[in-house]
């Protein structure tokens, strides 16, 4: 498919050439929905110069992958875009409405990036406790976040492993996709949660949903193999 829902939102897929699989699950997904949606074609790392000591060449891929769907956002003139890494597996209830009420959420809270799939088991209760009591309740303390009118939860100023599924309004797609020239060394999804920490030093708003609602089926459990050429 090759056009968006609306005009508010871009749905955007990140796919390399090479896996056709993976397209094809996250297509059926998306179909299943009831939302249209553009392929973004990944950079594949494995065919990128870098003399890098601090990034893999999938992670470097990656990167480079996410600031073409915003640069792609940027050209079409998308208020909003959806961009998913072509393992995210979607929640049932994941659907136009919902995204719909996911944007107005952005706007009323004034968010430009709301990441609404993590890696869930990385924040377990068990994997939370081992830090100690006081570390474990101010992070549960923090992770119920605040609560928008529509009944959401959201955590403002945090984003979580994972940059498989999140929203990201025009605004911040610009900037970044007009900046942001090469990686720097971090990986993508820890530039973004950079970009969180610096609340209330700027004019960056981030934010996590309290409930994932996209899994990434290649980081399922902690013992999971990842099966992802974009990030590896």
């Amino acid at each position: 498919m090759t056009n968006s829902n609306n005009s508010e939102l871009l749905i955007q897929v990140i796919n390399l050439a090479k896996r056709p699989d993976r397209l094809a699950l996250i297509s059926a997904d998306l179909d299943k929905a009831g939302l249209k949606f553009e392929t973004q074609v990944a950079v594949d790392g494995q065919t990128v110069e870098s003399s890098s000591k601090f990034l893999s060449k999938g992670e470097i891929g990656c990167f480079k992958s996410h600031v073409n769907a915003m640069r792609r956002q940027v050209e079409v003139g998308a208020p909003f875009s959806l961009i998913l890494e072509d393992d995210a597996a979607l929640s049932p209830g994941l659907n136009e409405k919902y995204l719909s009420e996911m944007t107005n959420l952005m706007i009323r809270n004034q968010i430009d990036i709301l990441q609404i799939g993590f890696i869930e088991h990385h924040y377990s209760l068990s994997r939370s406790m081992r830090r100690g009591i006081l570390e474990f309740l101010i992070e549960l303390l923090r992770g119920r976040g605040q609560k928008d009118v529509s009944g959401v939860r959201f955590v403002l100023g945090e984003f979580r492993a994972g940059a498989h599924a999140y929203i990201i309004n025009n605004r911040l797609a610009e900037g970044i996709s007009s900046t942001v020239k090469e990686p720097p060394l971090i990986p993508w999804d820890g530039y973004i949660h950079s970009l969180a920490r610096q609340l209330g030093r700027g004019e960056i708003r981030v934010a996590c949903l309290v409930q994932s609602v996209a899994a990434q089926a290649s980081r399922l459990s902690e013992n999971s193999k990842l099966d992802s050429n974009i990030a590896i």
